[in-house]
């Protein structure tokens, strides 16, 4: 009994860890999502579309497999990415990879666990993974509500998260450069609003079941 009790307390947490970084597997190498968030914050009136194209190609190849930039030259007025703005997106590919390999480990570890809730009372079972889902479900709302009331305040939190997750402190660059010029802060925005709303969706989904 104690076991499955704690069963269902490490499912619940992997549960958030799940619900929390899902959003982010799904839209991360999405282009049709960039392509919007692009035209929103309005990357194509500074950047041609084929440029624009190119190098979020670059960038999903340099975040999955660790692919080298090859440097071309812009139609736009723009020098292409830095050896500072390259060594801060490696900080990023690190730290994608850190919580990509959090995610499946979750996955792997709820499967796992959820297998050895299986009983012969099959209503014990379905119990225990009604109260995972509350559980996760209704935290992960909670969450997400103060998520979204600090993101009133996103450039602090913006700034917080760097200081954190990036405290060489090399992520600071002129409004000119290329990094800033394809990700302005609009883009990082839409797409924090965007995976919270994508996180709440799935937790009220779980919560309803």
């Amino acid at each position: 009994m104690k076991l499955k009790k704690a069963i269902v307390i490490i499912n619940s947490i992997l549960l958030i860890i799940i619900i929390l970084i899902s959003p982010l597997s799904y839209y991360i190498f999405n282009f049709d999502h960039y392509n919007n968030l692009y035209e929103k914050n309005g990357v194509y009136k500074v950047l041609e579309n084929i440029d624009v194209l190119i190098i979020t190609e670059s960038v999903f190849d340099f975040f999955k497999y660790g692919t080298e930039f090859k440097k071309f030259e812009l139609k736009s007025n723009i020098d292409y990415f830095t050896d500072n703005e390259i060594s801060h997106l490696e900080d990023v590919r690190i730290l994608l990879i850190k919580i990509f390999i959090l995610y499946y480990l979750s996955i792997f570890l709820i499967v796992i666990l959820t297998i050895l809730l299986i009983e012969k009372n099959i209503l014990k079972f379905f119990k225990n993974i009604g109260l995972i889902f509350t559980v996760s479900s209704s935290s992960v709302i909670i969450m997400l509500i103060i998520l979204y009331f600090l993101g009133n305040n996103f450039p602090n939190l913006f700034e917080n998260f760097h200081q954190i997750f990036f405290p060489q402190g090399n992520y600071t660059f002129t409004w000119n450069s290329l990094i800033i010029t394809i990700f302005p802060f609009g883009f990082f925005y839409d797409f924090f609003i965007k995976i919270v709303i994508t996180a709440f969706i799935i937790s009220i989904i779980l919560f309803i079941i």
